[in-house]
């Protein structure tokens, strides 16, 4: 591992990384191999062509591709530059990219041609501020006017040199990344450039990485449970980073074979997954020998012979959080280990004092490089972030060691196959309907998914919304992944509690998924 310091910008941390051993094996994606030099050189072609078209220190640049090189590339010469990448989801709806846009105004967005798509059949760009577009495989050479990007091959300079050094703080911005939260609409997490490292640094040290590893990420690029939790801990200790754009229960193990990977983070939709592939004589025939989840079943660990490490983190950690040590012992049910580096946790109640070991709270999380605030949000920045520990509205437990137990969700998030769905966004584009009166969602178990959405409906007098309808609907305004799977029409008012409010408890007290419409029998599956 270079020298240990936490405290340095993405760019450093890369460099030394890159000037330690340049010759070394870095990249494996598809057919295609770069040592840390290769894509050093490869890397400083993008930045020094963002710097060419104006792109500077402390930009905001909006990015919504797939999780492939051009990302990768991307990511990583933002960072050179001083700039500040906000990586979407690319399967977002146009409502859901123009809130983005609008929220933190980036002055520019790099995507491709199914980005720009779904934007200009949206009706183009819906903003207020001045921003450039730039498009893979789609755009003018010269702006094209009314919104036309220009072709992203621009960004492409042909000089492989370093771009100039800057004054970029550790502490500054590295990115800001959305993700759903118990407000319903997402929340842009600020994240500082340290954290990046200091969550790759930990992460290593706890799974005792070495250079012979490699780190393979079929989860995307543009989440921190793949830059923070797979690629930094690959360049902290100068290992090989292996990207799979998607995932594929039929491709896994052979990917993993090929590219010889050898480290993973999968959720624990995927785990299910490919438990659900017919067993095979050669399940055990792989390079794989850790694999660290938020669960650890014991069925997965048997059948294909690796090391399951429980862990717990947030976008607002920045990857940091918990970590069970491969062959710790003593892995007790919902254990998610102790904590990373130099963080700290705490178990606390409504009042925000600690509670005693084994007793039940919200944990907290603490170590100096979490997130700065969220953009331009000081209310819910006020809410999370309290005198520098992370308020993450997980229920957990303690014990006499420090371990944390992960017991469920204070907030109403629905954690469907990896992904955050705060249910308030759910019920907004619902209730947006004008024949529906009331909606709640509820996140209910799901063996593959980990979660699916229910949605408990009631439709006004006079209207014929059937569920259908109510799918349709929503296609307009939300991402598949955030469609419900189950809806129940309501045929009176919800249960309200004393102050007006629907009383979510008893609905899920009462809620029977087995009487509701499945959206996967009447419609086909959601996309995972």
């Amino acid at each position: 591992m270079i020298p240990a310091n936490d405290n340095v910008t993405v760019r450093a941390f890369w460099e030394q990384r890159v000037d330690t051993n340049p010759d070394a094996p870095f990249l494996v994606y598809g057919q295609e191999r770069f040592s840390y030099g290769e894509f050093d050189a490869s890397v400083n072609r993008v930045a020094n062509g963002l710097l060419a078209e104006g792109v500077g220190q402390g930009d905001k640049v909006a990015i919504l591709l797939p999780s492939d090189i051009r990302l990768l590339r991307l990511q990583l010469a933002i960072q050179k530059i001083g700039a500040v990448m906000v990586p979407m989801i690319p399967t977002l709806t146009h409502g859901e990219i123009t809130y983005v846009l609008r929220h933190c105004e980036p002055s520019v967005l790099v995507t491709d041609n199914r980005g720009y798509g779904v934007i200009a059949d949206g009706g183009g760009f819906s903003i207020d501020h001045k921003m450039r577009a730039f498009s893979f495989g789609g755009g003018f050479r010269q702006a094209g006017g009314d919104g036309q990007p220009l072709d992203a091959a621009v960004l492409e300079s042909e000089d492989e040199g370093r771009p100039p050094a800057l004054g970029i703080d550790p502490a500054d911005p590295m990115a800001i990344m959305y993700t759903s939260g118990s407000t319903g609409k997402p929340k842009g997490v600020v994240q500082p450039s340290n954290g990046f490292v200091a969550a790759g640094r930990a992460i290593a040290d706890r799974l005792g990485a070495t250079e012979a590893d490699n780190f393979f990420s079929c989860l995307p690029l543009f989440h921190a449970a793949a830059t923070h939790m797979l690629l930094s801990p690959a360049i902290a200790v100068g290992a090989r980073f292996t990207l799979e754009p998607t995932f594929s229960r039929s491709a896994f193990w052979e990917q993993v074979n090929r590219s010889g990977g050898t480290i993973t983070l999968m959720m624990p939709a995927q785990l299910s997954i490919l438990m659900t592939a017919p067993a095979r004589e050669d399940d055990r025939a792989h390079s794989m020998r850790i694999v660290f989840s938020h669960i650890r079943p014991e069925d997965f660990c048997e059948r294909f012979g690796v090391e399951v490490c429980t862990t717990w983190a947030m976008t607002e950690t920045c990857g940091l959080g918990t970590l069970t040590a491969p062959h710790e012992g003593d892995l007790a049910p919902k254990l998610i280990g102790g904590p990373l580096g130099s963080g700290e946790i705490k178990i606390v109640d409504g009042n925000g004092d600690r509670v005693a070991a084994g007793e039940l709270g919200e944990l907290c999380f603490r170590h100096p490089y979490v997130m700065r605030e969220y953009y331009n949000d000081p209310d819910n920045t006020a809410r999370t972030l309290q005198d520098g520990w992370v308020h993450s509205g997980d229920l957990c437990a303690m014990d006499e060691r420090g371990r944390a137990y992960f017991h469920g969700r204070i907030k109403h998030i629905i954690k469907r196959a990896g992904e955050n769905i705060a249910g308030e966004e759910v019920e907004f584009a619902i209730a947006a309907h004008p024949a529906v009166e009331e909606c709640i969602t509820s996140g209910v178990e799901d063996p593959i998914y980990t979660e699916e959405v229910h949605a408990t409906v009631r439709v006004g007098e006079g209207h014929d919304l059937t569920e259908q309808g109510i799918i349709e609907w929503c296609s307009t305004l939300l991402a598949d992944w955030k469609i419900p799977r189950y809806i129940s029409l309501a045929d009176a008012e919800l249960p309200k509690l004393a102050n007006g409010k629907t009383d979510r408890q008893t609905i899920n007290r009462n809620l029977d998924v087995s009487r509701a419409w499945d959206r996967s029998k009447h419609m086909g599956k959601a996309t995972s």
